[in-house]
């Protein structure tokens, strides 16, 4: 009797587990990413941002979302030696970037037996210019304009984190919009 109800419940745990399993989205790659840490980790640092970001009345998805969307343009619109550095200089941007949660999800989703979900959302898409990060701002159901609220909480934590100034003003160019003329 002891045994058939030990199975009985390894079952049922076994079946809401796979059924709890089954989506995988940019929540859950929050989740991974702000999980407890060491205080001066970089993953306590990844969650210091994604909260500083959740300020602004978005979700903790949207903000890992916006973040690896702004982080996509920088990669593609800054020298690779100067994303490099960004990277190597601030430890916890990896933990938000489209490369990290692209793999911990992959990761995440390949013990499930699933495709890798982040690989087609909008934050992973290729971004090349701010309008590509406003659709994908808009894919994760913010406004083109929160763009403009989310790129002085990076800079600002970029530049706590001892960022040279000629990699802080190129960012800064790369994650504004340009001055329209009279």
């Amino acid at each position: 009797m002891i045994k058939k109800t030990c199975c009985i419940t390894l079952t049922l745990a076994l079946g809401l587990t796979a059924g709890a399993a089954q989506a995988f989205s940019l929540g859950d790659a929050a989740k991974l990413t702000t999980a407890v840490a060491a205080p001066e980790s970089s993953a306590a640092r990844s969650a210091e941002l994604v909260t500083k970001l959740t300020d602004l009345n978005v979700s903790s998805e949207q903000a890992v979302g916006g973040t690896s969307a702004l982080l996509n343009l920088a990669k593609n619109q800054l020298a690779g030696a100067d994303y490099t550095q960004l990277m190597n200089s601030v430890p916890a941007l990896q933990n938000l970037s489209d490369n990290s949660l692209s793999s911990q999800a992959g990761a995440v989703s390949g013990l499930l037996g699933k495709a890798n979900p982040l690989a087609k959302t909008a934050a992973q898409s290729e971004m090349h210019s701010l309008g590509d990060v406003g659709n994908a701002f808009s894919g994760l159901g913010m406004d083109a304009g929160m763009i403009s609220q989310f790129a002085p909480v990076l800079l600002q934590f970029i530049g706590g984190q001892g960022v040279s100034q000629p990699l802080m003003s190129s960012l800064a160019s790369i994650w504004t919009t340009p001055a329209t003329a009279p």
